[in-house]
């Protein structure tokens, strides 16, 4: 029995109740939005520089810059529209009677040494990789540290976008994969269905256009696919959000990359001339990630994925 899925059998279960839930968290996330809209049509209209061409090359590479607002600015009202989506997401929990912590985790409290080890072991992986492509291609990365800018984006990043990247990881892996388990009696099904609806989540990023769509479905699929199989295996989604939150402040404070959806003052940015090297290291990563997860956490082998509910009680 996994306890973490058992979670889903708590509260109201009405399938009404699940898509009105995405109904909220939708329009939440839409309402959001209205800010960076608000901000963008208010440059529009008060500097005679901007135009269509300018707009158009922002939705392109959401650099904000490009528009004429600071980049921090920017990347606060970035995240405005996370917290709408996480604000529906909590409406949708009251309105199913259902509590908080039963969608992030199967222990009594929220695991915060999780949470730690999932952020500092990826981050860690991270900073590696990135010395050793350093070391390979220096000609690739400028040093773009900025004061007191840079200072101002750890801020942000510290108290916001933990915000961010929680909301997807509450809403996919928390919320919908709960749900899902309840009518869906398959743990390698759950997590490919999750691992698609992350991967739509993030088909209109810049990275699309400048990659390609299928090559960048190998890191997104990938990437759903893992946060999917830690989170079962653990029982619990804090190494989930603590890897999600590394890869988000790794890309906006420490090493920014042309084309990505983060444009920020971050240290250092880098050209990516090939994403297929980005790519590689996350699936190296991912599987030091989790024999190391495996031996500290005692996971259950990735068999035991094949189990289904009636074989677990029996």
């Amino acid at each position: 029995m996994n306890k973490f899925l058992e979670n889903a059998k708590k509260g109201d279960n009405e399938i009404l109740g699940y898509v009105g839930g995405v109904f909220i968290i939708v329009v939440a996330y839409l309402l959001g939005q209205l800010p960076l809209f608000g901000l963008l049509f208010y440059k529009i209209q008060t500097n005679p520089d901007l135009g269509p061409e300018q707009l158009a090359t922002f939705e392109e590479t959401t650099d904000f810059s490009v528009m004429h607002i600071d980049k921090n600015l920017g990347f606060t009202i970035l995240i405005i529209m996370f917290i709408f989506a996480l604000l529906g997401l909590l409406v949708t929990l009251r309105i199913q009677d259902k509590r908080f912590i039963d969608i992030v985790t199967s222990r009594i409290k929220i695991d915060t040494n999780r949470l730690l080890f999932g952020f500092g072991f990826w981050l860690v992986l991270g900073l590696i990789f990135e010395i050793i492509n350093y070391a390979l291609f220096p000609e690739d990365y400028v040093f773009t540290y900025s004061f007191p800018q840079f200072w101002i984006l750890l801020l942000v990043s510290f108290i916001l976008l933990p915000i961010q990247s929680s909301t997807e990881e509450l809403v996919v892996r928390g919320w919908l994969m709960q749900g899902l388990s309840l009518v869906v009696d398959n743990k390698w099904i759950l997590i490919i269905m999750t691992a698609i609806v992350f991967s739509a989540l993030h088909s209109f990023n810049p990275e699309i256009d400048n990659y390609g769509f299928w090559t960048m479905q190998w890191y997104y699929l990938g990437a759903g696919i893992f946060l999917a199989l830690i989170t079962i295996l653990d029982e619990g989604l804090e190494l989930a959000l603590g890897i999600h939150f590394a890869t988000n402040f790794y890309g906006s404070t420490l090493v920014n990359y042309q084309g990505g959806v983060l444009q920020t003052d971050s240290i250092l940015k880098t050209t990516v001339s090939s994403p297929w090297f980005m790519i590689g290291v996350f699936y190296v990563s991912a599987i030091i990630f989790y024999f190391v997860c495996r031996k500290k956490y005692q996971f259950k082998p990735i068999s035991s994925l094949n189990d289904r509910r009636n074989q677990e009680i029996a």
